[in-house]
């Protein structure tokens, strides 16, 4: 005759399978949570001023090239003069 598994297995094997093993050891581990978002929140925050950073250096830049734009450049040296 076969063997049968528990049925305490089943659902262990389950969330093995799942990756749910992971989110209840994170659930049932309060340090390894508060530091893992911790560090999720401070490289989201410090990659998020770095990419804004990075746009309004390009926009900048592009806005410096396109100077030479009859329109665009009166308009540029009127807000330069009022800055």
């Amino acid at each position: 005759m076969a063997s049968k598994k528990n049925n305490r297995e089943i659902p262990t094997e389950i969330a093995n399978a799942t990756g749910l093993d992971s989110i209840t050891e994170l659930i049932n581990n309060k340090r390894k949570l508060f530091w893992l978002n911790t560090t999720t929140g401070f490289t989201r925050g410090f990659f998020g001023v770095l990419g804004a950073a990075f746009a309004v250096v390009l926009i900048g830049f592009l806005v410096a090239q396109l100077g030479w734009l009859p329109v665009i450049g009166e308009f540029l040296q009127n807000l330069g003069a009022a800055i």
